[in-house]
């Protein structure tokens, strides 16, 4: 119900909401962009079947609809994102400009940390969709704290935080070294053979005399 923004109750089937900024205050979704009986599509799929929204959950039961909605979006959006280069480097294959596109190279070198993105805006849709409980209907959060005091806690997170900028700033370091350095001397040139996956490799040309 949060994801899509659905504030009120469909009885003749829900839209599917692509775009538009949730308004909890009005109980509605502003500029909203839709797609008419999508989600109840989806959800029962039959674009007229009911489907019940937020308004049958007690408000104090609610979670942010907003965070929701958004980091849904930045989820899915980024997963068509790196579909989208998926498909352009296939067409950049079958043209023979795989290696040589400029724009693809730039786009998957930007799409980099896409992925890393994309998982967090998953966990935080989960993670803030599923207030105010741990369990649903069995233990809400508030009641499942942990016992520790604020120090403690603070002091692992500084630990984990020092030891993971070290071990990944370590290793982006030495990656840019290596990446600004020039071919060595000793370093074979491209033949313009391509090396497969599996181990599959071109076959090598056949010797002079070698069938013989």
């Amino acid at each position: 119900m949060a994801m899509e923004g659905h504030y009120r109750s469909h009885p003749n089937g829900a839209p599917l909401i692509l775009f538009g900024i949730p308004n909890s205050i009005e109980r509605r979704v502003d500029y909203a962009i839709e797609i008419p009986g999508g989600s109840s599509l989806i959800l029962k799929h039959d674009a007229r079947a009911p489907l019940a929204c937020l308004d049958t959950v007690p408000e104090e039961a609610q979670p942010p609809v907003g965070t929701v909605f958004w980091s849904f979006r930045v989820m899915v959006g980024f997963g068509l994102a790196m579909l989208g280069i998926g498909l352009w480097s296939l067409v950049a294959r079958w043209r023979k400009s795989l290696y040589t596109s400029r724009w693809l190279i730039r786009g998957a070198i930007a799409m980099g940390p896409s992925g890393f993105i994309a998982v967090l805006a998953g966990w935080i849709t989960t993670e803030a969709g599923r207030q105010l409980w741990t369990v649903f209907g069995l233990l809400r959060t508030h009641d499942s704290v942990s016992p520790l005091d604020a120090p403690a806690v603070a002091v692992s997170l500084l630990a984990i935080v020092v030891v993971y900028f070290a071990v990944f700033g370590a290793g982006i370091w030495y990656l840019l070294r290596l990446m600004s350095k020039p071919p060595e001397v000793h370093e074979r040139a491209l033949d313009g053979t391509v090396t497969r996956a599996a181990g599959i490799t071109p076959a090598a040309a056949i010797v002079s005399g070698a069938t013989k």
